[in-house]
């Protein structure tokens, strides 16, 4: 299902804010429950199936926490519990709307929708050469940690033999991080992405059906959250 990056800008913005609020979670649970789920059917569509069933998991454990073990144990342990749980619950949703917006939209695609929403190029510009820069060290991130599996140098060694872990791990990734900043730049300015400049695109990105749907259905949960505030 392929969403514009607009309404998953928007979804990203709704749904933090109703899970960090918490409102929701108090006077609407079921409510609150589908929204929490509903960036991890985003992300199933997505294939990202590593990803879905560790946040699940997490965000699952979370709400095993507080409905079944919070009234067992008393004092520190309850409080412990309610803090890391409501960590948890209200934190999780917006991380895995953010993460899944990012992966699932091209460059190309986040430009292009920047600009069909009347940004000034002194704004898309810096937003696309940043984003650039974080798939850039991401790649390179990966390519390292191949390269120290390689060499048996993974994190549970990392008491045996830490300063060889930094010295392999840190060291790199902040020499190839130097190197990308430097590249993203170049290309931006390749790709002809000049202030004041009208500019071409491949992107077909544009609202569709599913679009709109989902943006009723903000429509509808950002209802809920402000009944559950004033009502």
């Amino acid at each position: 299902m392929k969403l514009d990056f607009r309404t998953k800008f928007l979804m990203t913005l709704v749904i933090s804010t109703i899970s960090i609020s918490g409102n929701l979670q108090v006077k609407y649970p079921v409510v609150s429950f589908i929204t929490s789920l509903l960036p991890f059917v985003l992300l199933l569509f997505e294939k990202r199936y590593k990803i879905f069933f560790k946040g699940l998991a997490a965000l699952l454990l979370a709400f095993f926490m507080i409905t079944f073990l919070l009234d067992r144990y008393g004092g520190i342990l309850s409080i412990l519990t309610v803090f890391i749980a409501g960590v948890v619950i209200r934190m999780v949703p917006g991380v895995m709307m953010g993460y899944y917006a990012l992966v699932s939209t091209s460059m190309s695609d986040l430009v292009e929708a920047l600009r069909r929403w009347k940004l000034p190029d002194e704004i898309v510009i810096p937003i696309s050469v940043m984003f650039r820069f974080f798939y850039s060290t991401r790649e390179d991130y990966a390519s390292i940690n191949d390269a120290m599996k390689m060499h048996g140098l993974v994190w549970k060694n990392l008491f045996r033999d830490p300063m060889r872990i930094l010295e392999y791990k840190a060291v790199p990734l902040l020499m190839c991080s130097s190197k990308a900043a430097d590249d993203v730049a170049v290309s931006a300015m390749t790709r002809g992405m000049v202030v004041g400049r009208k500019r071409s695109s491949i992107s077909e990105t544009r609202l569709r059906i599913q679009d709109y749907v989902m943006m009723a259905l903000l429509v509808v949960l950002s209802y809920f959250y402000i009944r559950s505030i004033y009502a």
